[in-house]
């Protein structure tokens, strides 16, 4: 698996025609619509990312980059007209997602699939809002013709 492969994808049957018809229209206002129904549909994942995500403690052996909570607070919703991306983490602020999130051996850490288990639980909600949202800008761009 890649570093933008994930383990859950949500399939939306013409959306490669609703984006290249919206490429073909050129409409700003269009694509930003056609994003911000992509950034509602990842935000409804948001809230159940967080409380999915582990609670961790400092002891003596936590690395001093360690910050219990800076995880939570690092998970964000990234949207582009193309995708929705739930990211975990960043290199300069919370190097340790990723080790957490899919584990590491060489440390014994397991792996805790904390946004995995999050898009299993709210999948039904992401699909139906985006859907929603999608009808709505076709309607509204494409239909009114």
């Amino acid at each position: 698996m890649g570093a933008n492969d994930s383990a859950y994808t949500v399939r939306v049957e013409g959306l490669r025609e609703l984006q290249r018809n919206v490429r073909q229209l050129r409409d700003r206002e269009l694509g930003k619509k056609v994003r911000e129904a992509n950034k509602a549909a990842g935000n409804v994942l948001l809230p159940q990312a967080v409380r999915e995500s582990p609670d961790g403690r400092r002891d003596a052996k936590s690395s001093k980059k360690y910050r219990p909570g800076k995880l939570d607070k690092s998970v964000k919703v990234v949207a582009s007209q193309k995708n929705v991306v739930i990211k975990a983490g960043s290199a300069s602020r919370v190097p340790y997602a990723a080790a957490i999130h899919f584990g590491y051996r060489k440390r014994n850490v397991r792996p805790n699939r904390f946004l995995y288990r999050a898009m299993a639980r709210k999948s039904p909600q992401v699909a139906a809002t985006y859907e929603r949202l999608v009808a709505g800008v076709v309607r509204d761009y494409l239909e009114s013709d």
